[in-house]
């Protein structure tokens, strides 16, 4: 009777671990299931000789926007704006935040850097010293060497 139990329980630990390879048809292999098991042939075409040209110029991505927070902060008398660039998740990026209200204009830099997937600009506060009460737009700017724009103009008001 020991023995019959045994025998089964090896042959459904068997039957069992056999029905993973089933499942997952990789198991064993470092390949990833969208990885070709096989390699596929290509066909070596000449490269191009360099000619003698005028240097081309990269080509730019247009940067959208994304506004997450803005408002006037009275705990630090500034205009508090936190962005991002919806067009790509990127690092070495630099948004410029600029209020105008009139003929007054003054903008702040700040860095930006690779979010999930998206460019966050770090918060910005642009000092509400000598800016005029009352309404002013906010627009944000955004530079790399791959991506650039400039938002809508977003308004706010410094009470």
């Amino acid at each position: 009777m020991k023995k019959t139990l045994l025998t089964a329980a090896a042959a459904i630990g068997l039957f069992t671990l056999s029905g993973c390879a089933l499942i997952y048809p990789n198991w064993g292999t470092d390949q990833n299931p969208s990885t070709s098991q096989s390699p596929s042939a290509t066909e070596a075409s000449p490269s191009p000789t360099p000619s003698e040209s005028a240097s081309a110029t990269p080509t730019v991505g247009v940067a959208k926007f994304n506004l997450i927070e803005m408002d006037f902060d009275p705990s630090a008398n500034a205009v508090f704006v936190v962005a991002e660039m919806i067009s790509a998740a990127e690092n070495g990026g630099k948004c410029t935040v600029k209020f105008t209200s009139g003929s007054t204009t003054k903008s702040v830099s700040v860095k930006a850097e690779a979010n999930a997937s998206t460019t966050q600009c770090f918060p910005a506060y642009i000092p509400a010293t000598g800016l005029p009460k009352g309404k002013g737009t906010v627009t944000i700017t955004y530079e790399s060497p791959t991506y650039a724009g400039t938002s809508q103009a977003f308004g706010v008001v410094i009470p």
